[in-house]
């Protein structure tokens, strides 16, 4: 697995006791979860900038 790196952010208290709940339902940590949600955005936009390129 590749190096990771700390990524500390300020949230709403509830917003993070919400996203928390909908982790553990998708069984995952809060911490992969938020990772699998920047990344899968990055990669639409990114795939939205390309295309937008053509």
């Amino acid at each position: 697995m590749p190096k990771t790196k700390v990524l500390n952010i300020r949230i709403d208290p509830d917003l993070k006791k919400r996203a928390k709940k909908l982790a553990e339902a998708d069984g995952r940590s809060l911490s992969n979860w938020v990772t699998k949600l920047i990344s899968t955005t990055v990669k639409e936009a990114e795939a939205a900038k390309k295309d937008d390129g053509k």
